[in-house]
């Protein structure tokens, strides 16, 4: 086998080699950065607007909640996911939140490229480090 037909067919090996699903994460912005900024930038990496909902200030009067601040969900033609809350999430009763001004979720899809380009571009952009989610009230930063 010629050196070109080895270097052809590990590039193809690389390109259908499955890896393990990342794992779905949350980050806690310092910041609120306006959401015209937050969808240009998604749009630049293919992840369009898909679903938004405008603040929710009424529930404290309906289900005794805090008020929940508009979310801006963004998706490829991969099923990445970005959800980006622009506001400050109030804790629940037993839930205990790093100080933050708004937050991002970010769920894999079939890309893990392109999971990893809005991962490193919204933590780079915003200021801040993912997280792993935690399962009971605490949340702690991953390295």
């Amino acid at each position: 086998m010629s050196k070109s037909d080895e270097e052809q067919e590990r590039a193809t090996m690389s390109r259908t080699t499955k890896l393990p699903p990342a794992p779905e994460l949350e980050a806690f912005c310092p910041t609120c950065p306006p959401v015209e900024d937050v969808s240009a930038l998604l749009a630049r990496l293919g992840f369009p607007l898909t679903f938004q909902m405008e603040v929710q200030d009424d529930l404290t009067t309906l289900v005794h909640l805090p008020a929940l601040p508009a979310q801006y969900h963004y998706k490829d033609g991969f099923g990445t996911e970005v959800i980006y809350l622009a506001g400050r999430d109030t804790a629940l009763e037993g839930e205990v939140y790093p100080f933050h001004a708004s937050r991002f979720w970010l769920y894999p899809g079939a890309d893990m490229q392109a999971f990893q380009l809005a991962m490193s571009t919204l933590a780079l952009g915003y200021q801040f480090t993912w997280c792993a989610p935690c399962e009971d009230a605490a949340h702690e930063e991953v390295a």
